[in-house]
C-alpha cells in the first residue's frame, strides 16, 4: 500500500518535470523560429529598398552621387 502511494507520487512528479522540460524546449524552438522569420522579413525590406534605388548607367553620375552622399 505504501509502495503504491510512493509510486503514484513519484510518477506525478516525474510527469510534471517532463511536461515542464518539454514546454521549455517548445518555447525555445518557437522563439528561434520567430527570430528567423523576423530576420527574413528584415532581409525582404532591405532588398526592396535596394531594388527601388535602381542602377546608374553613367560612371560619372555614380561618382557624383557618392560625393554628395558623403557630404551629408
Amino acid at each position: 500500500m505504501i509502495w503504491r502511494a510512493l509510486f503514484g507520487a513519484v510518477s506525478k512528479l516525474l510527469f510534471s518535470v517532463v511536461m515542464l522540460v518539454s514546454s521549455w524546449f517548445g518555447g525555445r524552438k518557437s522563439a528561434q523560429a520567430d527570430a528567423k522569420i523576423e530576420g527574413l522579413e528584415d532581409y525582404v525590406e532591405t532588398r526592396q529598398r535596394m531594388d527601388e534605388v535602381g542602377r546608374m548607367s553613367d560612371a560619372d553620375a555614380a561618382r557624383e552621387w557618392l560625393r554628395e552622399r558623403g557630404k551629408r
